[in-house]
């Protein structure tokens, strides 16, 4: 019966360590899972991945794009913005089955027609998807584009050539699953312990079956001359063949076995030894066997029993929320495309260059710039936007068009003679347009920011007319050019802080200078007035995160020199800029020096006690001409 069992376990332990191994190779998933997208127009120029196709399968997953002679682009933005994007065209849009069938694939591809929503807010000027400020990241590659993406949910990926050509036709999407076969080792451990358990059976069987075959010991010479006086034939009795058991009715007798009886002992008792280290022997290889076939088995061969970390609730937004219009790697590659654009502006000269990026305050005050480098070739050029990083970012909270943001650049080198860094508001008129700088200036390192939004948060719009705040948006300049010209007179005087005004300080010791210099050589013989006004330009505002805004203005200024004397002439100043305006060294009729300031402050809201602060500023030349001739009195 042992071997019977023996041979039970022995098929048991084939089976079970046979589907172990079975599901270690044969009966494993695959390591990989490939989804080719389908173009159901093969002209068409655009095709765009949802992030939810890109995370159809739990893994890394690789994106491989292939089958153009064009040169490969791939970008990946919000989708909000990359459909507004291609809202006045045809493409190729692949998102994730809610219900595939088995055997289908999980990714659908369909064509979308053009919608034209955002007609109204511009035109498209170019085709080409490089370069579009929409767009998070972008990448290039020549005949075959590889690459890893983990986009959140709202993004999507764009994939197209030049814009004119059709997108690439071969494109797939390959994950790197984690295969995990957890009652592998479960299996092999139980079919090796069977292993084990016949191995027992086995030698107890053999064990059994030599105590039953071994010799039998003859009975007492009294018991056969019993045998022999009865005359009958009897068979004696078995004798004790284990020299243990003998040992024992020895004791119980009283007596211990003497002469031929204790050498048969001792020589019971080493067979027992030997028989116990070969049973000893044969269980090691079973053990070894099982630890070895164990030792192969990975931790997913195992099954988790660990409990499952409860995840963390994320915030969710309102529906209505909505989302800011740049993140900060965006904001980072848009302020090194504006950064390059200007400083080939700046070095050619080119106000038609400068347009791609500036706008409004911004480019009239270096379209002058550049008009007086023409004949002042050193002419400093009012504001230097650095190739640095953007150490802050407030984008407005806006899902449609157009979108504002507040960017703070810092020097890149950030050392002690780095400079100071730039503050700008810039605005995006349409999904096709470029972010274009409309306020731009110099601000401080130690000018103390208010508290703003984080840029994943964003900021609201406020609106020209807000009442909310201690002076509307549009209100602020001509308020600022009466503090300007009263000082602590003005009514407007208690609302700012004028102490620590760098504008105020620089402008009052520029009027200082230009005033000493007149009393010089035209005092008794000509006056000298100052005025101000508020700039053309409408007011850009952005809330706080304390219901404050920061609003950027712009602010004329001008210097206007006159005769008093009838005969009396006046020298225009030795400036070279000037002279380019006038084209004169002297006038009978006075002169009028005009000058153009961007202004950034920080106006509180109503409730609050806190003073209006300038936060950074940039001032330049924007004209000067000579006074007409006065018009003579009719009799």
């Amino acid at each position: 019966m042992r071997f019977v069992w023996a041979v039970v376990a022995f098929l048991a332990a084939v089976g079970l360590i046979g589907a172990g191994v079975a599901q270690l190779t044969v009966l494993r998933g695959p390591d990989t899972i490939t989804s080719q997208i389908e173009a159901p127009d093969a002209e068409s120029r655009y095709t765009v991945i949802d992030a939810e196709v890109l995370r159809a399968h739990p893994g890394q997953q690789e994106l491989r794009i292939t089958g153009t002679d064009e040169e490969i682009f791939a970008s990946y933005g919000r989708t909000a913005d990359m459909q507004a994007w291609l809202s006045d065209t045809t493409y190729n849009h692949a998102v994730l089955r809610e219900d595939p069938a088995e055997g289908e694939s999980p990714v659908e591809t369909t064509l979308v027609e053009p919608t034209n929503e955002y007609a109204d807010t511009g035109e498209r000027v170019w085709w080409n998807p490089r370069d579009a400020d929409v767009w998070v990241q972008q990448m290039t590659a020549d005949d075959e584009l590889v690459e890893s993406f983990s986009l959140p949910d709202g993004m999507s990926l764009l994939i197209a050539t030049d814009g004119t050509e059709p997108a690439p036709s071969d494109i797939s999407v390959t994950w790197q699953t984690t295969v995990t076969t957890p009652w592998a080792g479960p299996l092999i451990a139980l079919g090796c312990l069977a292993l084990l358990i016949g191995l027992i059976f086995w030698i107890a069987g053999f064990v059994h079956l030599r105590r039953r075959r071994g010799p039998r010991r003859k009975g007492s010479k009294a018991a056969r001359g019993r045998a022999g006086s009865t005359g009958r034939k009897e068979l004696a009795a078995p004798a004790k063949t284990d020299a243990g058991e003998e040992q024992a009715a020895a004791d119980e007798a009283g007596e211990a076995p003497k002469g031929d009886d204790q050498e048969d002992a001792a020589k019971s008792t080493s067979a027992a030894t030997r028989r116990g280290a070969r049973r000893t022997l044969l269980v090691i290889p079973a053990v070894a066997i099982g630890g070895a076939m164990l030792a192969g088995c990975s931790p997913s061969a195992w099954p988790d029993f660990a409990p499952s970390p409860t995840p963390t609730p994320e915030p969710t937004e309102a529906p209505d929320t909505e989302t800011p219009a740049l993140t900060d790697a965006q904001a980072q590659r848009i302020v090194s495309g504006m950064a390059q654009v200007m400083s080939d502006a700046d070095e050619n000269n080119d106000a038609e260059m400068a347009e791609k990026r500036l706008t409004g305050a911004a480019l009239e005050m270096r379209s002058t710039a550049y008009d007086i480098r023409k004949d002042v070739e050193d002419y400093a050029i009012p504001t230097a936007l650095p190739d640095g990083e953007v150490s802050v970012l407030l984008p407005q909270a806006n899902d449609g068009w157009p979108r504002t943001a507040l960017m703070v650049v810092s020097p890149e080198d950030g050392g002690d003679d780095a400079g100071t860094p730039t503050v700008l508001m810039a605005t995006q008129s349409s999904p096709w347009e470029t972010y274009k700088v409309s306020y731009m200036g110099s601000i401080a390192a130690s000018t103390e920011l208010p508290e703003l939004a984080p840029a994943w948060l964003g900021a609201a719009l406020v609106p020209p007319d807000s009442s909310f705040l201690q002076i509307a948006p549009d209100e602020l300049a001509e308020a600022y050019a009466d503090i300007v010209g009263g000082g602590e007179d003005s009514e407007f005087a208690e609302l700012f802080d004028l102490e620590t005004d760098p504008f105020l300080t620089a402008l009052d010791e520029k009027r200082k200078t230009t005033r000493d210099t007149f009393n010089e050589t035209a005092e008794g013989t000509a006056e000298i007035t100052f005025d101000q006004r508020a700039g053309d330009t409408d007011a850009v505002a952005l809330a706080t995160f304390d219901s404050g805004a920061i609003v950027s203005v712009s602010m004329g200024d001008s210097e206007t020199l006159e005769p008093t004397d009838e005969d009396g002439v006046i020298k225009i100043p030795d400036a070279p800029e000037i002279q380019h305006f006038v084209g004169e060294d002297e006038t009978t009729t006075g002169l009028t020096t005009s000058y153009e300031s961007q202004l950034f402050f920080y106006v509180p809201a109503k409730a609050s006690d806190e003073p209006i602060r300038v936060l950074g500023f940039s001032y330049g030349l924007a004209g000067s001409e000579l006074l007409p001739e006065p018009e003579e009195e009719e009799e």
